[in-house]
């Protein structure tokens, strides 16, 4: 048997041969028989292969000294009392 993919949710579903209700929670590793059924795009986590990312964060990346990106304020035109 193969390793199943890792759970970023918590998945709810009916086991195809038992009828069983099924809670499968975040990190629990999910057979291929499972995995399957499991339609929701976001419901697993990133495998190695598909994000492209085995070593960590690349160099190339913003450096820790760069300010954070700040909010653009907009200026408010004065108010003028005439009374």
């Amino acid at each position: 048997m193969t390793a199943g993919k890792r759970l970023a949710a918590a998945v709810h579903l009916t086991h195809p041969t038992i009828g069983e209700r099924l809670v499968l929670l975040p990190g629990d590793q999910v057979p291929p028989e499972l995995a399957e059924l499991i339609t929701h795009p976001d419901a697993f986590l990133p495998t190695p292969d598909e994000d492209g990312d085995e070593n960590g964060p690349d160099e190339t990346e913003a450096d820790e000294d760069d300010d954070p990106p700040t909010k653009a304020v907009r200026a408010r035109k004065a108010s003028t009392d005439t009374e």
